[in-house]
């Protein structure tokens, strides 16, 4: 049981589409959505920017494990839940970069 990874889960709506969000500490980035990688999930360039818009405006220290389990709505419209969760984890996390991600 100690060696459960520790994270902190947030939620993104858009329209229709909910996501849940889970961040955890980790020794390299990844990125995973629906049990896939998020460039094989998302596949146009477009759809990948959504999603990293969050992460490139706080540029976090240290490296992350994202874990995105989206649901409901299209493909555009679940991007952009992805993106709504992430901005709430970093801005939960530093006050400061809420005015940045809004």
């Amino acid at each position: 049981m100690s060696d459960k990874k520790k994270y902190t889960e947030t939620i993104g709506r858009r329209k229709t589409s909910t996501c849940r969000v889970r961040v955890t500490q980790a020794s390299k980035n990844s990125f995973t959505v629906n049990d896939k990688d998020a460039k094989e999930y998302f596949k146009t360039p477009v759809l990948q920017k959504v999603i990293h818009d969050a992460l490139e405006l706080v540029k976090p220290e240290g490296k992350y494990e994202v874990s995105v389990h989206v649901m409901g709505g299209g493909i555009h419209s679940q991007a952009e839940a992805v993106r709504h969760g992430l901005a709430r984890y970093f801005a939960e996390l530093d006050q400061d970069s809420k005015d940045k991600l809004k």
